[in-house]
């Protein structure tokens, strides 16, 4: 996507294939009728809006973030929807070298919206535990809060915890039916200037799903 961005906003003008169904790859989607099954061309028109009060960018350890994003896929698209997001992060220093970091994940996809381009629950920064895309619908919630911990001056660790869900409608949503994502890491501070973190995180997932992640900086 281009992005023209003014006083930590801007414009959104966005141009994108979404995939082919591989029926082969995904035993669960054998109908052809299903939305976007033969893929298509996107374009896309929105705004975004950032509010960033962090301390700093790569490990924040006090301050706050909220990032909002409205995309309309209009008539010269193959398929005619919008997708809606909130993104909102709170950062608060407990102990010395100790932080608790919180997330609050929203995404809203409207009806028409073919397969890949809805809501995806997983992944290696949200529900880590459930690979992503394991569950999709057109609305997805999640709350996640991370202890983070140095106890050298290069290592570190985090403990985690997540619960969420996708519906068809928010309304769908249950308490009742909520996953969950619960797992911890270690950190390596290669780059103490920037505060730019190695982190290897483990995660366990609601009905045995698990996973291992490797990356660059923090999470959220």
């Amino acid at each position: 996507p281009l992005l023209f961005f003014a006083d930590r906003s801007g414009f959104i003008l966005e141009y994108k294939k979404t995939k082919l169904i591989d029926a082969k790859q995904n035993t669960f989607i054998k109908d052809e009728l299903v939305n976007g099954f033969n893929g298509g061309d996107l374009y896309g028109l929105g705004i975004n809006l950032i509010w960033d009060r962090r301390d700093n960018v790569f490990y924040p350890t006090s301050g706050h973030y909220q990032y909002i994003k409205f995309i309309v896929y209009p008539d010269i698209s193959d398929y005619v929807f919008t997708t809606f997001e909130l993104d909102v992060r709170y950062y608060k220093k407990l102990l010395k070298n100790q932080i608790i970091a919180t997330n609050l994940y929203l995404k809203s996809v409207g009806k028409g919206a073919p397969f890949y381009e809805l809501a995806a629950l997983g992944g290696q920064n949200r529900m880590r535990g459930y690979f992503e895309g394991r569950y999709r619908d057109h609305n997805y919630v999640t709350l996640q809060t991370e202890l983070r911990q140095y106890f050298s001056k290069r290592f570190g660790f985090v403990a985690f915890a997540a619960i969420g869900d996708v519906g068809e409608e928010i309304t769908d949503l249950s308490l009742n039916e909520l996953k969950y994502s619960l797992g911890g890491g270690l950190r390596y501070l290669f780059n103490k200037k920037e505060n730019v973190n190695l982190r290897m995180d483990i995660a366990i997932g609601k009905d045995g799903n698990k996973g291992i992640y490797f990356g660059i900086e923090e999470s959220f």
